[in-house]
This record gives C-alpha cells, sequence and structure tokens, in this order.
C-alpha cells in the first residue's frame, strides 16, 4: 500500500507562486478607488439632493474643489491600504518563523489589495445607482 495519494492533499504550497503581483494588485485597487472617485464626483454634479457623507472627502472637497479633493481621496486611500496590506511583511520579521505561515505576506497582500478594490468598486457602483 502506498500513501502517494495523501501528497495531493498537500497544503503547505508556496503561497508567493500563486499571488498576483503588486503591480496587478495596485491596479485592482487603483480602479476601484476610481470608480468610486469618479462616481462620486458625477452623482454630486447631476444631483443636489445627495451629499458626501465620507468627512474627510467633503472637507478636502470643500478646500480644493470636487475632483482634486477626490484625488486627494484617492491618494490617502490607496497609501493606507498599501501600508495595511504590506504590514504581513512586518509580522512576518517581527515574529519567530513557528508563527507565521508560510506564504502570510503574499496571502494577506492580496487579500487586503483584492478586498479593498472591491469595495471601493462596490461603492462606485452604489453611488451611479443614485442617479436612477
Amino acid at each position: 500500500m502506498s500513501n502517494r495519494s495523501v501528497d495531493g492533499f498537500e497544503t503547505r504550497r508556496a503561497w508567493p507562486a500563486l499571488a498576483p503581483n503588486r503591480a496587478w494588485l495596485l491596479a485592482a485597487l487603483v480602479g476601484g478607488k476610481t470608480l468610486d472617485a469618479v462616481s462620486t464626483i458625477t452623482v454630486l454634479e447631476l444631483r443636489t439632493d445627495v451629499f458626501e457623507s465620507v468627512w474627510l472627502t467633503r472637507t478636502l472637497m470643500e478646500h480644493f474643489g470636487m475632483v482634486a479633493g477626490s484625488l486627494l481621496t484617492l491618494v490617502f486611500a490607496v497609501i493606507g491600504v498599501t501600508l495595511l496590506a504590506e504590514s504581513g511583511l512586518l509580522f512576518e520579521r517581527v515574529f519567530p518563523s513557528s508563527w507565521v505561515p508560510t506564504g502570510y505576506p503574499a496571502a494577506f497582500r492580496t487579500t487586503i489589495y483584492l478586498s479593498a478594490g472591491a469595495w471601493y468598486g462596490f461603492l462606485g457602483v452604489h453611488n451611479f445607482l443614485f442617479l436612477f
């Protein structure tokens, strides 16, 4: 009898080989946040009974104008998400290797970038629904 079939259930694969590279992840994040920013500007231009509910975005729009304020919000969001996503590397360096699963930084990075990009994309679609 052979235990060869057990190898098919091996879970210790190399996450970095399966994870997308940083450029693709950043593109997904920026794409989602751009959709959010464009939808916010469009809806605020076309509807007078809708207002920006996020304090930071509203404040930046009041001080710098609608487009520049949304662009600054985009930059702040991308920087914040990037710092959070890359903090997996810090976790790997600070804690002993026995505490950190193999491929944790790549898996954490992928999860954070894609979930944030999806969330911002969802918000962008939600904003556009105010036009109907």
